[in-house]
């Protein structure tokens, strides 16, 4: 029993690594100003989850939000 709940913790830290690092790699290759894809880094370094979701729920449409 515990050997499936550590894959399944395993499981989801990899999905949240990646939604953090294409978040990143999303603002980093935007076609926004400098100060905003800072800013985006910034956002989603302090707040990972919160970031992360923000800028791929309205960052993408947006320069900054």
């Amino acid at each position: 029993m515990h050997s499936i709940a550590a894959l399944v913790m395993i499981v989801l830290f990899v999905a949240y690594c990646i939604f953090i690092v294409s978040a990143l790699r999303s603002a980093v290759t935007s076609r926004l100003q400098l100060l905003a894809k800072v800013l985006w880094v910034v956002v989603i370094y302090a707040l990972p989850f919160a970031g992360s979701l923000l800028r791929h729920l309205v960052g993408k449409t947006s320069a900054l939000v």
